[in-house]
């Protein structure tokens, strides 16, 4: 399994339009990419316009395929006016585990 983290943050005066946009993109991924296990977004405690996805792919052919996926490089670009500084991912390839 691959996880995926990715910070992103909006432009305070932008910061509604920008959660809008990760909405759409959320249900974009569900809705076409097969391999997504999860794909969702929090916001930040200490900072309102601070955002971090959590993602978890069967593999990194999947997530390879939804970073070259249309819905994903139009929801990316759309959100591109309103961010406030650069997208910082972690990648990691990971196995679940149980206590």
């Amino acid at each position: 399994m691959i996880t995926v983290h990715a910070y992103v943050w909006a432009r305070p005066e932008h910061r509604d339009a920008y959660r809008e946009g990760l909405r759409a993109l959320q249900a974009s991924t569900k809705a076409n990419d097969a391999g997504c296990l999860r794909y969702e977004f929090w916001t930040a405690i200490d900072d309102p316009d601070a955002f971090v996805c959590v993602e978890a792919w069967t593999d990194l052919d999947a997530l390879n395929a939804h970073l070259d996926a249309p819905h994903h490089i139009a929801g990316s670009a759309a959100l591109d006016a309103y961010r406030a500084r650069p997208t910082e991912i972690e990648i990691y390839q990971s196995t679940p585990i149980s206590l």
